[in-house]
This record gives C-alpha cells, sequence and structure tokens, in this order.
C-alpha cells in the first residue's frame, strides 16, 4: 500500500516537474512582463499593392521598419520608427496598446497611430519580442531586442568594432514614386564598421551587387548618439552614400540599423568583435 502511494507521489511530481514553468502557474500582471524599451527592427517584408485575393509578388511593394518601443507595464506602448518603403523613408511617431496573455509569452501590440498590429512571443527571458504582421495586406515579421541602458553618448561605442552581414534592395532608375519589385537590384554584403571616440567611423564593405562582387570598400563618416541610445551615421560606402539610423541594444554587444538614404532599403544588425 505504502508503496502505491509512493509511486502516485513521485508520478505526480514528475508530471509537475516536466510541465514548462509558466504552464504552472499563471501570471499575476501579465502586461507587466514588459515595462522597458526594446529596439525594433523587421526583416525584409512586403506590402500589398491591391487588393486582390491572391496576389503575385509584383504586387507587392518592399519595405523595411526600425526604431524603439517603450512598454509601461500597463498595457501602453510608445516609440518611434522608420519605414522604409520602396525606397521612400517614412518617420512614425508610435502610440498604441499591447496585451500579454496568461501564459506570460504571447501576445498582441496594436499602434493605433498607424494601425499596425503585431503577433509576439517572448524569448530569452524578456530579452527579445519575435514577432509577425498581423495586419492584412503585409507580409512582414522581425524582433525587439533591449535596448542599452540609458542614458547612452558617443562613449557608449567609443573604441569598439562591430561586423554585420544584410542584404537588401536599391531602387532602378530614378526613384520617382514607388518601384516594384520588379524595379529593384538587389544586394548582400558583409563587413565591420569602427566607432572612434572624436565621433568619426571607418570601416570596409564587401557587396555583391546584382551577382556582382566588389571587396574592400571603404566605409568613412561620422556619428552620433543620442541620450536614449538611439542615433545616426553619415557616412559613405566606397563613396556612395549610405548613412544610417540605429538603436544601441543592451551592454552595446550588438546595434540594430536601417539606412536612409531615399532609394535605398538596408537594415541589419551589426555584433561587436
Amino acid at each position: 500500500m505504502k508503496r502505491s502511494i509512493m509511486s502516485a507521489v513521485v508520478a505526480v511530481l514528475l508530471i509537475i516537474l516536466g510541465l514548462p514553468r509558466q504552464a504552472m502557474s499563471a501570471c499575476a500582471n501579465p502586461n507587466g512582463t514588459l515595462n522597458t524599451t526594446y529596439g525594433w527592427l523587421s526583416d525584409e517584408g512586403l506590402l500589398g499593392g491591391s487588393n486582390g485575393k491572391t496576389p503575385k509578388i509584383g504586387d507587392f511593394v518592399p519595405f523595411a521598419q526600425f526604431g524603439s518601443l517603450t512598454f509601461d507595464g500597463n498595457g501602453n506602448v510608445s516609440g518611434s520608427h522608420d519605414t522604409n518603403l520602396g525606397g521612400l523613408l517614412i518617420p512614425h511617431v508610435d502610440s498604441g496598446t499591447y496585451n500579454v496573455n496568461s501564459d506570460c509569452a504571447t501576445g498582441t501590440i496594436f499602434l493605433t497611430s498607424n494601425g499596425f498590429m503585431m503577433s509576439f512571443v517572448i524569448t530569452s527571458g524578456g530579452q527579445e519580442i519575435k514577432y509577425v504582421s498581423a495586419t492584412t495586406g503585409g507580409v512582414n515579421s522581425g524582433a525587439l531586442r533591449l535596448v542599452a541602458t540609458t542614458p547612452c553618448s558617443v562613449s557608449t561605442l567609443s573604441g569598439y568594432s562591430y561586423g554585420y552581414a544584410a542584404h537588401g534592395l536599391v531602387i532602378a532608375g530614378n526613384g520617382n514614386g514607388y518601384g516594384r519589385v520588379g524595379g529593384y537590384y538587389p544586394f548582400a554584403d558583409a563587413g565591420q564598421i569602427s566607432f572612434q571616440a572624436d565621433g568619426s567611423l571607418s570601416g570596409i564593405d564587401n557587396v555583391n551587387f546584382g551577382g556582382v562582387v566588389t571587396p574592400g570598400l571603404p566605409i568613412v563618416g561620422t556619428y552620433t548618439v543620442n541620450v536614449d541610445c538611439t542615433g545616426s551615421t553619415t557616412m559613405t560606402v566606397g563613396g556612395v552614400d549610405q548613412s544610417l539610423y540605429f538603436v544601441v541594444l543592451q551592454s552595446a554587444n550588438q546595434v540594430m540599423f536601417g539606412a536612409t538614404p531615399n532609394g535605398l532599403i538596408w537594415s541589419g544588425t551589426m555584433t561587436k568583435f
């Protein structure tokens, strides 16, 4: 009899220990699990150019998004981001709401300022939020990652070097209006950028542009870092303007970036050496 009771107890304990931590008990305050600022970077996405039920690639405009969002722990979100839509940079001031489900891991964000909705999952103990667009007409996913502890300044990046690998699109022609997928040249690149104490930067970029490889393009320019850990560069790559907006992430180990010149869709993440 005692053996049977002991076996039952052991079985129950094994079941409990095998459950995910969040399945054992619901959060007392799910929205309170998000109460800080995250950098925001979307993967290269596509926005529907028509209302057809079965849109083709040619019906979409490529875009990328980058910026930051702050969660207040009570279901409200604010921030700002830039959308590079078809090679045209469009700034947004963001406000809206968010809801974390009782599992403390999944939820939604709705930016009332522009009607954009995301379905998300919180990963890495809250250090990262992965999302997919829940807005009809767009094909888009990406990530939010913890921003560096404020206040930031030029010294936050000074003396550090970062490597990156990314891809993007360059609009063909004069850039008037929104080019379609067939009106872009694809490229991929990888390289490194070093930030100096005097606000200058330098580096090397290796680019595959439309299938033609050009190694060793020099990166030269300057940079600024704001108190809120956002910043910008004024720089050229191989003599061509490829300036960036960026967000410095936790411990300055990574920097999310997006290109600012019209006609260029280029975004990614730099990682410290």
